[in-house]
């Protein structure tokens, strides 16, 4: 290209090219994220359907010389696709190509570029992805019901059956949507044994993922319980972001069943073509494709709770330590010098002991137990009349935990 002179009438050709590779260059310089949710087909047409037929029942047992036991399909709704065309594109003047040669050269025009616009045409599809799930608790689809809905109807059955699990992403919702996939069923009211396999999450809720999906143990309790959460792959989706910050988004998916569906029917292509009357060029890109779901089985999916960010659970604050309460009961000794303890109520795991004195201090928590002596029930204690008595439990390090109110004494005769 060094080799040929860039003219009004050639500058395009040359240019074009370069162009180009640039924008595709963008386009896949990052790896798409939808393709590891969507599943991408390619359009024979320009509307595409899947016609959804009921489903066989169970088989019957049948005796020998009989005929085969008949059954039919039913017919149910059609899902249908159109394809939709995207474009942008930015001009190139020759006065631009002049005066700033080096970054027309890199892809830059009047107004935008090949890289941006490579850029723009993939956040367009991951975008127009995302809100097939973002819309899909609100939508009417083929089936008369929004994709993630609790009451799908059955073709070949009255029964209805629910993909759709109400709150926040933790250890508790996760498992009930891996519950409720696998109860789903066939359009005879047949379980198909759906297994999620993915768990695709909006970005606030990435670590929670992690955080549930990958511990060892239960995640956000206190208890030592093994964590039975299936080994999911985590996908974090960029794009799944409400814009009205109503919903934290998340669904399980079982990517053997054909659900959520890109379908190109164009694929991008980037061009070039002189503007009329003038010797600037436009320079273009173009696609055609659709997105949506072609049926709502393998897929359970929340609105999640705006606002919350439902990591692992802190522990809790421990409840401040206070001094233990002990209900003594006091009786005469076997003389008019001597008292006894005949029983106690509210001890925990320490130790007994008592103090008599003509006056008595109530203790504290912790305080130590100097002068007090072990306490043995239904046992002599020395005392005088109208001495006062304390019982307080004691832990190893001879600190009162707990104690009794101070009492008189009640001596013998």
């Amino acid at each position: 290209m060094s080799n040929v002179t860039m003219t009004r009438e050639n500058f395009a050709e040359l240019l074009t090219p370069v162009h180009k590779k640039i924008f595709f260059d963008s386009y896949n310089e990052v790896e798409k994220q939808y393709s590891k949710i969507f599943k991408t087909e390619k359009m024979n047409a320009k509307s595409q359907t899947y016609p959804h037929l009921g489903a066989f029942g169970l088989w019957q047992e049948n005796q020998e010389g009989n005929e085969f036991n008949q059954d039919k399909f039913s017919q149910g709704e059609v899902a249908s696709f159109e394809a939709r065309r995207f474009d942008k594109s930015y001009d190139i003047t020759w006065e631009l190509v002049q005066d700033d040669l080096y970054n027309v050269m890199k892809g830059i025009g009047n107004g935008g570029s090949a890289k941006g616009l490579g850029r723009s045409l993939r956040a367009t599809e991951e975008t127009d992805t995302a809100n097939v799930i973002l819309n899909g608790f609100t939508n009417v689809g083929y089936d008369g019901k929004a994709l993630f809905a609790t009451d799908h109807p059955l073709i070949d059955s009255t029964a209805k059956v629910s993909n759709l699990i109400n709150g926040a992403l933790t250890d508790e919702s996760l498992k009930a949507a891996l519950s409720l996939m696998r109860n789903q069923k066939d359009e005879a009211n047949i379980p198909i044994a759906a297994r999620a396999k993915k768990l695709i999450v909006c970005p606030d809720l990435e670590f929670a993922a992690k955080a549930i999906v990958r511990s060892i143990l239960q995640s956000g309790t206190n208890n030592n319980d093994v964590n039975t959460i299936p080994d999911l792959e985590i996908v974090v989706w960029d794009y799944l972001i409400d814009p009205n910050g109503e919903m934290k988004p998340w669904f399980i998916q079982d990517p053997s069943f054909d659900n959520l569906l890109f379908l190109r029917r164009e694929a991008p292509i980037f061009g070039s073509k002189q503007i009329q009357r003038k010797m600037d060029y436009n320079m273009y890109g173009y696609t055609r494709f659709d997105t949506g779901y072609c049926d709502w089985r393998g897929l359970v999916g929340s609105k999640g709770i705006a606002g919350d960010a439902p990591d692992v659970d802190p522990e809790p604050e421990p409840e401040p330590e206070t001094l233990g309460e002990l209900t003594a009961t006091i009786a005469a000794g076997s003389s008019a010098t001597a008292t006894k303890v005949t029983a106690v109520t509210g001890q925990g795991t320490g130790t007994l002991k008592y103090l008599v004195d003509t006056t008595i201090t109530a203790p504290e928590l912790d305080d130590v137990a100097t002068g007090y002596s072990a306490l043995t029930l239904d046992t002599d204690i020395t005392c005088a009349d109208g001495d006062k008595i304390i019982v307080v439990e004691v832990d190893g390090d001879n600190k009162i935990k707990a104690a009794s109110a101070v009492e008189d004494v009640v001596v013998g005769e």
